[in-house]
Parts: structure tokens; C-alpha cells; sequence
């Protein structure tokens, strides 16, 4: 394996050196011009600004449109701001804050000093494929695109100049430094020798000390968890900025503690619903994990257990998929706290290949009635009463979908959901007969096109593709995959697909690797697009308990109280999903949630 390793960083040099001057890094020549210029503006307009010492700070948004690189001057920011955040007990939340230096500094060390648990990591800008930040489509080259959350800065290392542009990864082994190419040709992929899960790539525990570059802006990214029962409040603090023992900048926080926990969310136009926050893929598998490290099982399962924890902390309720493979791990699943109310499963029926048309034979049919029947029964034993979602097929044409209904209605007989990953025909030739609609279409324009299945009675309805995953884009990711679609009456974001590699960017053609984590030894990596899915999930949290709230409101013998409600929903119905702001739609809510709490008596 070693050997391998050696072999691609020779290569490196060679293939990289033919490329570095060609069209393929016409977008990170031009990311390197740019620099040249705005590193010296930035600095320039600093000092006009009054900074005097070395090392200046703003507070930024934590996920945000803007492509943060070393040269991005914060539009949003504010200088010498205090960083704040705003969260419910028991909630995920994330703010952030940027350095700049006017000098090159090394061993620059970050401390936070705040009554509450919280995790700190540098924002790793490195390279990726052409389209990064903007689409999941493939393009020619390399760019610089802010992505990794780490904790030791250099498990990445980027080379810019010289043999660059390149990433590598660093895996320790005997007490040595190895580096694998990672940005390679997707003909000299290196991650078939799986060296992600080896116990030399991993990050460090905590934040280590960062490297500052002169007249560039570096992100660090705060994320906070008070626990369920912690008391409300505002919690005041500091991040001490410093170097060998020399205090260099003393950043303010201020997290303010909301007195109440937010429940599982609900759908908007289906109250009575959950909302299925999830994506296709996210289930780890143990098999596959096992392999991965070599036939370790032990590893293997501290890595899915790790895995589904990640899941749950980043709001993905539902990603959670159940077959007869995996039972073993319900009771895991419950204990983590994963709702088991709606759940993906198998149909456990053979493929009868009519995918062009066709009728059933009678052994078809015969089949069907058996599988339904297993199927049935082994949800009823592992799950009790859960709703059971199974796909059948993917963007099937219209003659797989009327040679199919048969099928349908021996799982219909029992409660079982079937469901297919489509377009329109589906609905045209079998509407009737689905269970539930993951749907190909963009979540703004999802109200007319799921308002035919809502009426059927499908349940749950989602959407994929316009875009898939792979934007790096964390408010993107955001809007994209929660409030916008809940508003227009999905059930469900499910999108193709929870990514979890390849950390090539250039391993495709078409589509790009369509990322939100990487996985290691240590479970699930984090990213700004991962946090942008737990942000997502949230927003419909927030929504979803403030009409739990207007909904007591109604009930209520104070008129003013029943207006409060109604002013409630009022605001949720007048959002523009496609140009609201997100950020101010969060603390909205939070307001309308407090005043209705202080109404009712909370």
C-alpha cells in the first residue's frame, strides 16, 4: 500500500506539471490574479478603517451565500463585531467569525471561554472541481472553495503553486507523514485502497493551533449544544486569539438560550404529517463499513455508530433505511432517538424486469402476494405500527408503472407504502396506486405539482434533483432542502443522494461527487453544506412549534391570544420561499414563538 501512496505523489508532479498552464485551471489562474489584487485592497482598506494591530476579526454569518475565500472581503460582516447566536435547548447552531492578518504567523492558538458546550473548527478552503459552490455538474479544472470543518488544519494539506494546483491528504503511519493525491485524474483515483479509513487519517479532538497568511481572511466556525435542560438566557464569553502566550485579538460572544426544546417537524399543509427530513444514501451499511476497514468489525461498528449520531445531531430524523439485514440495529436507533414513525424498508419482492411494459404472470402476482405478506410481517415484529415507505423502481416510464399496479395493491392490502422516484407519468398511469412520491422537480415550484398526490392521499411527498446534492453552497443547501418546499406542502426533503466521498472532486464526468460528508475511521466528516441540512431541518422545527403554538392560540378564550395565532400563520403564509432571508425568517419566528409562550402562559 505504501508503494501506491509513493506512486501517486510521484505521478503528481508529472501530470499536474502538464496541466498546471493548460485550459484546465483557466478558473483557479483567474481565483489567483484576483488575489493579487484584493489581498493588498483588503489590507489597504483596513487600516483606513482604523485596525492598528496585527490581527483583525468580523463577525460573519455561519452559512451565507458568500463564497468566503482568503481574498473574500465580509459584505456581511461587521468588523470587531461580537459573534452572536441565537438557539432553543437541545439545538445544534452554529455562528462564526474570520481573521485577518496584515503578516504570515504561525502557532496562532483559539480558545473559547463560554458556559456552554461548543465545538470550534477552521473552515478548509482547498480544490475542487470547476462548478464547485454553483452546480453538481462536472466541469474542467480546479478552484479554491471553503468546504472542510476541521479541527487540525493540515489533514488537508493544498498545494497552490509549484506542483499545484493539488489537495492531499496526510496519513499517518510508523510514526511518519504519507501524502495522498487526491485531486488526481479520475484515471489515478487512489481511493480504491481505502487509506480514508485508516486509523492515520483522522482529525485531532479539538482545535489545533492555525497558520495565519498575510493579508488574508481565514473562517473559523463556532457550532453550540446546550444541553436539553439548560437554563434560558443570555451566555456572555470570548475567543481568545493568541500566540505563544501574547493575546492577539479577544473576539465577544454572546449566545442567547431560548426557553423551550424544539420538537420533531411537521409538515405545513399536512399538520398531522412528519416531516420526513432525509436524503437517499444516508443510511451507513455494515457490510460495506466492514470491508472498508479490512474485515475490523469492531471498527466497522464504532464507525456506524458514529455515523447514525451524526445523522441525528444534523436534524436528519428520518435518513434511517431498515431491511432484513439490519434489524439488529433498532434498538441503536432508538436509543440514539431517531423517530421511528415513518421509515424507508425493503418490498423484499424479486424484479420482474417489466421495465418497458407488459403484463404480470401468474407466478408474478403470486410472488407479490408472498413478499407483501413477509414484508408485512416483518415490519409488524421489528417496528410495531411504523409506516413503511418501500421504492420500487427509479423514473420509471408510464407502461412500468400500468404493468405494475397489481404489485401495488398486494402491499396496499397491509398498510405497506410503495413509492417511485419520477416524474408525471407516474402520476398519470398509477397515481392512485403509489403510497408515497419522491418527486423529480425544484421544492419552489412543488405546490402545484404535488397538490394532485397530496389530494390521492400520498404520503409522504418529496423532491430531488433540481439540484442534487454536491453545491458546497451552505445556505444554498438550506434553502434548498427545507422552509422553501415545506411552505409549498411537501412532507418530505429527499433528495439523490447523501454523499459521502469521493474526496476527489475529479473522480466523475458528468456529475461531480455529489458531497455533503466524507467519511473516516472516526464516522461522518463535518462540512458547511452538512450544516446547512441540519439548518434546513430546523427552520421547519421553528415553524412547526410556532403553529403548534397558534394552534393552542385558537382554542383560547382570549381574543387576543386567538389573534396572536392568526397573526402567526399570517406571517408563515405571506413568506417568499425563492427571496426570503432565511436568518431574519429564524428570528422572526423566534419572536412570534416567545410572544405566543408569554400569551399562553408558558
Amino acid at each position: 500500500m505504501k508503494a501506491r501512496y509513493m506512486l501517486v505523489c510521484a505521478m503528481c508532479a508529472i501530470a499536474s506539471g502538464a496541466t498546471s498552464a493548460g485550459v484546465e485551471d483557466t478558473v483557479w489562474n483567474a481565483q489567483k490574479e484576483r488575489a493579487k489584487t484584493l489581498k493588498a485592497e483588503n489590507a489597504k482598506r483596513l487600516r483606513e478603517l482604523g485596525v492598528k494591530d496585527d490581527v483583525a476579526f468580523f463577525a460573519v454569518p455561519a452559512l451565507s451565500d458568500l463564497m468566503r475565500l482568503d481574498d473574500t472581503w465580509p459584505d456581511d460582516g461587521t468588523l470587531g463585531g461580537t459573534v452572536r447566536c441565537v438557539l432553543a435547548q437541545d439545538e445544534f447552531e452554529a455562528c462564526s467569525f474570520e481573521l485577518f492578518s496584515f503578516s504570515d504567523i504561525d502557532g496562532i492558538e483559539l480558545k473559547v471561554d463560554l458556559g456552554l458546550p461548543n465545538d470550534l473548527r477552521v473552515v478548509k478552503l482547498w480544490f475542487q472541481n470547476g462548478n464547485g459552490w454553483v452546480s453538481y455538474f462536472d466541469d474542467i479544472g480546479l478552484k479554491l472553495v471553503p468546504e472542510l470543518l476541521l479541527h487540525d488544519e493540515n489533514l488537508i494539506k493544498v498545494v497552490k503553486d509549484g506542483d499545484g494546483p493539488a489537495n492531499y491528504a496526510r496519513v499517518r503511519k510508523g510514526g511518519k507523514d504519507e501524502f495522498v493525491w487526491i485531486s488526481s485524474p479520475k484515471e489515478m483515483n487512489p481511493e480504491k485502497e481505502k487509506w480514508q479509513y485508516s486509523d492515520g487519517f483522522a482529525d485531532a479532538d479539538r482545535l489545533l493551533p492555525v497558520t495565519l497568511e498575510k493579508n488574508s481572511f481565514k473562517q473559523f466556525f463556532l457550532t453550540i449544544h446546550p444541553p436539553k435542560n439548560q437554563k434560558p438566557g443570555v451566555y456572555k464569553g470570548s475567543v481568545t486569539v493568541s500566540r505563544k502566550g501574547k493575546e492577539l485579538a479577544k473576539i465577544p460572544l454572546a449566545v442567547r438560550v431560548l426557553p423551550f426544546a424544539l420538537p420533531f417537524p411537521k409538515g405545513y399543509l399536512q399538520r398531522d404529517k412528519a416531516y420526513m427530513h432525509s436524503c437517499m444514501g444516508a443510511m451507513p451499511n455494515l457490510e460495506r463499513l466492514v470491508g472498508n476497514f479490512d474485515g475490523d468489525e469492531a471498527k466497522a461498528k464504532k464507525c456506524f455508530r458514529a455515523w447514525l449520531q451524526s445523522l441525528y445531531d444534523h436534524s436528519m430524523f428520518h435518513a434511517v433505511w431498515i431491511g432484513e439485514n439490519n434489524a439488529w440495529c433498532v434498538p441503536l436507533l432508538r436509543e440514539i432517538g431517531f423517530p421511528l414513525d415513518v421509515v424507508w424498508g425493503s418490498n423484499m419482492v424479486p424484479w420482474f424486469g417489466l421495465n418497458f411494459g407488459g403484463r404480470m404472470k401468474y407466478e408474478h402476482l403470486r410472488w407479490a402476494q408472498d413478499a407483501a405478506k413477509k414484508c408485512s410481517a416483518f415490519y409488524k415484529k421489528v417496528l410495531g405500527d411504523a409506516k413503511i415507505c418501500c421504492g420500487h423502481g427509479d423514473e420509471q416510464g408510464t407502461a412500468f408503472v400500468t404493468a405494475h399496479r397489481e404489485l401495488f395493491r398486494e402491499y396496499e392490502k397491509y398498510g405497506i407504502s410503495i413509492g417511485c422516484a419520477g416524474h408525471e407519468g407516474l402520476l398519470y398511469k398509477g397515481g392512485y396506486a403509489y403510497g408515497h412520491y419522491p418527486m423529480a422537480g425544484e421544492p419552489e415550484n412543488a405546490y402545484l405539482k404535488s397538490r394532485p398526490w397530496r389530494e390521492i392521499g400520498a404520503y409522504p411527498i418529496g423532491f430531488y434533483a433540481s439540484q442534487h446534492t454536491g453545491s458546497e453552497n451552505p445556505q444554498y443547501t438550506r434553502r434548498q432542502h427545507g422552509i422553501l418546499g415545506w411552505l409549498n406542502g411537501l412532507t418530505m426533503a429527499h433528495n439523490y443522494e447523501f454523499a459521502i466521498g469521493s474526496f476527489n472532486d475529479r473522480a466523475n464526468i458528468l456529475y461531480r461527487p455529489m458531497v455533503v460528508s466524507y467519511c473516516n475511521s472516526q464516522g461522518l466528516m463535518e462540512t458547511i453544506e452538512y450544516a446547512g441540512f441540519r439548518e434546513a431541518c430546523d427552520d421547519i422545527r421553528y415553524a412547526s412549534y410556532l403553529l403548534d403554538l397558534a394552534d393552542e392560540a385558537a382554542a383560547s378564550k382570549d381574543v387576543d391570544v386567538r389573534i396572536l395565532g392568526k397573526k402567526a400563520r399570517m406571517y408563515l403564509a405571506m413568506l417568499k420561499g425563492e427571496t426570503m432571508d432565511l436568518d431574519a425568517v429564524r428570528l422572526e419566528m423566534i419572536a412570534k414563538i416567545l410572544e405566543l409562550r408569554g400569551a399562553l402562559g408558558k
